[in-house]
């Protein structure tokens, strides 16, 4: 019960981080009048881990567990494949680059390959989810959008 408190704190502030950096939607930004934490992003984040709550337990921890590898560590690796193109030399360096990247995208390719058909869908559904919020919060924008 903990870690589920700790995580639901933790993960609101996700969505309160992007939209305060105007990144996200303004609402998302919001914070409780007297104790100052992200009401709204914990409401949507807590409502979302209620319906999650309605699944099996293993089919909801493969689908986090493929969401994970597809949105943060396989795309970490192509993003840093892309700042490394798009900003030259950088201040840190990867010992023979871009081997270990490589190597470690084959991996998490193999893993996500041999994910249960279920998670890859709960987790191409929420991608897509993902995508379509953020296309109707970059079409609501005019150009407030910092670019970089």
């Amino acid at each position: 019960l903990g870690s589920v408190f700790a995580l639901l704190l933790g993960y609101s502030r996700v969505p309160y981080a992007a939209a305060r950096d105007g990144y996200f939607f303004r609402i998302f930004a919001s914070l409780h009048l007297k104790y100052q934490f992200p009401h709204f992003s914990l409401l949507v984040v807590g409502i979302i881990s209620i319906v999650c709550s309605f699944f099996p337990l293993d089919k909801v921890i493969d689908g986090l567990v493929t969401s994970r590898i597809l949105v943060q560590f396989i795309a970490q690796i192509v993003a840093l494949h892309l700042v490394r193109k798009r900003n030259g030399k950088l201040p840190y360096k990867m010992f023979l680059y871009p081997l270990p990247a490589l190597v470690a995208l084959v991996g998490w390719l193999i893993v996500l390959c041999t994910a249960a058909r279920d998670a890859l869908l709960l987790t191409g559904g929420m991608l897509a989810l993902g995508l379509i919020a953020f296309t109707v919060w970059r079409s609501s924008q005019q150009s407030t959008v910092k670019s970089y």
